[in-house]
């Protein structure tokens, strides 16, 4: 990669004229791979130090003992690039969302040197009312993900948007109690339908993920979670993979799905279309059915909630009704960091400590 003058050699009027008309000056030429017949490529820019910011950070990542970034040349584009790059083994749909929201900081930020911008500045960015919080939210992290990484790696002496925060309110999600819940799985139309929502509702699958189950994905009483049915042949995020201990509930259940049929078959086979597994409209249409069915013999109708709200049901009733650990409900509904499902449902974990107090007297009263 190389860094080139485009107006080298030109005169002084010319130079003048290109400048006036807000020309580029600055060329970046690369190829994509190696070897002559690599294709060559090539970006132009009308500042000098964006241009060589980015051929010091490609030098310095093919090469350890090249010279590192200079810090008066760092742009925030840069940085995130950086960042991007090293989070390029993530699911596909992940990646995508972190190139989206990436963009929203570029088009605010993406020119500016690093060490230009200061907090109350990214403070008034984050706070803007164009877009909406949980946007603005992505946003900032992906900002403050790309600055960290700056700092770690010693091209950046602190962090801006430390202190910074978009707060969403408390919002709460749609979900049902676990007498709500056990009342539709037993209106379930048929066995299909019963295993598919207690999959959902009492194990905290993703719609996806339990819709592109297999039948060997079910071994010892235990569910091996390893796709999330984006067109993909992965998680959604590395956390996202896990195998979960199957409830007693739910494994005879389980167990007379599978049957006898191959390990590669689909747990929940369309009905309508061989060999395919069954589709988001048959899971929505499911819940649908249930939830009517069993509102035909209830005084107080169950609310009608959509599929992910399957999802919310398991983690407030394994935080309100089992009182699970945060750690333990973040890890069977395969979030990738435990801030995520604090975010979501800390309200909903025991308040005061009188519970831990509780489990405590029962171990000692057990150890003497």
């Amino acid at each position: 990669m190389t860094v080139h003058d485009l107006w080298k050699n030109l005169s002084k009027d010319e130079i003048a004229q290109r400048r006036q008309a807000g020309r580029d000056r600055w060329q970046r030429r690369w190829r994509d791979g190696t070897g002559r017949d690599a294709l060559q490529r090539k970006q132009s820019y009308k500042e000098q130090k964006k241009a060589q910011a980015l051929l010091d950070d490609a030098n310095q990542m093919q090469d350890p003992k090249a010279q590192r970034i200079r810090r008066d040349s760092l742009t925030v584009d840069t940085l995130l690039t950086r960042h991007l790059a090293a989070k390029s083994d993530r699911a596909p749909k992940t990646i995508e969302a972190d190139h989206h929201h990436a963009r929203g900081v570029r088009n605010h930020f993406g020119d500016r040197l690093v060490s230009t911008i200061d907090t109350t500045e990214i403070e008034v960015w984050s706070q803007r009312s164009d877009i909406a919080r949980s946007s603005r939210k992505k946003q900032l992290e992906m900002f403050r993900a790309a600055i960290k990484r700056g700092v770690r790696d010693k091209l950046i002496d602190s962090d801006p948007t430390d202190g910074i925060v978009v707060s969403l309110g408390h919002k709460e999600l749609p979900h049902w109690s676990s007498s709500e819940l056990m009342a539709v799985i037993g209106a379930a139309a048929n066995d299909r339908e019963k295993a598919l929502l207690s999959v959902l509702g009492l194990m905290g699958l993703r719609s996806g993920e339990a819709r592109t189950l297999l039948v060997g994905d079910l071994s010892r009483g235990q569910l091996s979670v390893k796709n999330s049915g984006g067109d993909t042949d992965t998680t959604k995020t590395r956390a996202s993979r896990r195998v979960l201990p199957v409830l007693m509930a739910v494994l005879p259940l389980l167990e007379q799905q599978a049957g006898d049929r191959p390990k590669s078959d689909w747990m929940f086979p369309s009905p309508r279309m061989p060999g395919q597994a069954i589709g988001k409209r048959y899971v929505s249409d499911a819940v649908t059915r249930a939830v009517a069915r069993a509102n035909q013999s209830r005084e107080e109708p169950v609310k009608r909630i959509n599929v992910h709200g399957l999802r919310h049901t398991f983690a407030a009733i394994a935080l309100s009704e089992a009182e699970a650990d945060l750690l333990s409900v973040s890890r069977a509904m395969g979030h990738s960091r435990p801030s995520i499902t604090l975010d979501q449902y800390g309200h909903l974990a025991p308040a005061g400590l009188a519970p831990l107090m509780a489990k405590m007297d029962e171990l000692v009263a057990g150890a003497r």
